[in-house]
């Protein structure tokens, strides 16, 4: 179940805001007092959690229920320990040793289940641009989020949440099992007792989540159709036009795709009250490969740097070779997330050496050409390697290379048609990839103005009615022939 489904959107959205707004108005006063005003409400979230997986992963739910138990066991034994440890001033080695076991399981699960167990697609034919994230559904986002957990209670950033029921909102909070974005706990943890639920954010949710809506499911749609088509050519059937659009659309597709996602995911959230850091800033308007990559997918490079010890940005008093280092170990573990696969392991190392190549050489020469050069460097860049990340072997991406640089095969091209329609959206969804109007913005504020007035006319509009029908029922029930008590 993924959020363009009709089923979550008629049916388990739908139910779990109504659950959820029921348990805040319910909440008794006494409650919102004693800083409990949000244990109803993260009752219902949790159990949409646990419906989401359930509905998604199948049987692999049971996998991380006892993941996220055992995380929830270990960041609260590491918070007594140490605060007995403290109060007596004795030093153990239990935290440390509850947190080795608590990473081994994460990272044992994770590897597992990723690259050992042969997974079933649990959400069938969606027309994803990365399949692979979604078997099973929740997998890699639910171990990301049960590691940050306990390793920021161990650090001492952020006290275990002492209620399961918090803890496990926060593991399996469903807005983000798709495709993240990842939320740090020292940055969540804190919402999780305490948050603002208004109007005005609904409004910005619903505008959010429509956004998203339409990139995944209108413009990253329409591009898939032909993406499917160029990749699954044989090597006479690919001319060197087609191989190009291709592998455009597919830049186009997997950012509209994963963007879209991230939107709705930050839109959800908001709904429930949860503000959520940015995954995706403009990634396409960069000018190098460097820059890309600390727009793109930001939340898990972020977590990478904060967990793994590894960093993007180039270290000053560091040696060079501790520089390097650091970035090529990070785009193992890009690898490693984005995977499995070899075309996707070639893919993230060949993003790591460019990105090694700017920093260490490339990068003063690089930073004296014109801006339009540079943009064109990094999209041309782009489209080669994400066209290696798309094939589903080597040799089918060398045949989309061949192709492109017109060594293809001679043969019967096959054909490429789109009419004016698909055009139209290509060229919109091409649009929505830069910020080609950064004053837009402004408008945004009215754009939520005019949601929450609609919700506003909206539900006055449904009380009215049904006020007006429950008294038409009692006044014909009155007059009808239904039978009444006898007057004594």
């Amino acid at each position: 179940m993924l959020f363009t489904d009709p089923t979550f959107l008629l049916r388990f959205l739908p139910a779990s805001l109504a659950a959820f707004f029921l348990a805040l108005a319910v909440t008794p006063r006494s409650w919102r007092e004693s800083g409990r005003r949000f244990t109803l409400a993260n009752v219902v979230l949790l159990a949409s959690g646990v419906w989401f997986l359930v509905v998604g992963a199948g049987v692999y739910a049971l996998l991380l229920f006892g993941l996220v138990l055992a995380n929830y066991v270990a960041g609260l034994g590491i918070d007594v320990v140490r605060r007995r440890a403290a109060a007596t001033g004795a030093s153990t080695p239990l935290p440390e040793a509850m947190l080795t076991l608590a990473l081994t399981a994460n990272l044992v699960i994770l590897l597992v289940s990723k690259y050992a167990l042969v997974l079933p697609d649990p959400v069938g034919d969606t027309g994803f641009a990365m399949p692979q994230l979604l078997a099973p559904l929740g997998m890699l986002l639910v171990v990301c989020q049960s590691t940050s957990y306990v390793v920021d209670v161990f650090r001492g950033e952020l006290p275990a949440q002492r209620s399961p029921i918090r803890a496990g909102v926060y593991m399996l909070c469903f807005p983000l099992l798709c495709a993240g974005p990842l939320v740090r706990y020292a940055e969540l943890g804190r919402q999780l007792a305490e948050r603002r639920v208004t109007l005005a954010g609904f409004s910005y949710g619903v505008r959010r989540w429509l956004v998203g809506y339409c990139k995944v499911a209108l413009f990253a749609r329409m591009l898939g159709e032909p993406v499917d088509l160029v990749f699954s050519a044989g090597a006479t059937e690919l001319s060197a036009g087609a191989a190009w659009l291709g592998a455009i659309f597919f830049t186009l597709q997997i950012y509209l795709d994963l963007s879209g996602y991230a939107d709705m995911a930050i839109g959800f959230g908001r709904m429930y009250g949860f503000r959520v850091g940015e995954h995706f800033r403009w990634p396409y308007g960069a000018d190098s490969l460097t820059q890309f990559w600390r727009r793109w997918q930001v939340t898990l490079v972020d977590w990478c740097e904060a967990y793994l010890r590894v960093s993007l940005d180039c270290e000053s008093g560091r040696s060079p070779w501790l520089n390097v280092r650091s970035v090529l170990l990070l785009f193992v573990a890009l690898g490693l997330w984005h995977g499995p696969g070899w075309t996707i392991a070639l893919w993230a190392g060949l993003h790591g050496l460019l990105v090694v190549v700017e920093q260490q050489w490339a990068g003063v020469w690089l930073a004296r050409l014109p801006k339009p050069v540079r943009r064109l460097y990094l999209l041309l860049t782009l489209v080669g390697l994400w066209v290696l990340f798309r094939a589903s072997s080597l040799d089918g991406a060398g045949i989309v290379f061949q192709a492109m640089l017109g060594l293809g095969v001679a043969g019967t091209p096959m054909p490429l048609e789109l009419g004016w329609f698909q055009w139209t959206v290509i060229a919109l969804a091409a649009l929505s990839t830069v910020p080609v109007w950064p004053s837009f913005s402004r408008w945004l504020v009215t754009v939520d103005a005019l949601t929450t007035s609609t919700i506003i006319l909206l539900s006055a509009s449904f009380l009215y009615l049904w006020r007006s029908l429950v008294r038409a029922a009692r006044f014909v029930t009155g007059r009808s022939g239904v039978p009444q008590l006898p007057e004594k």
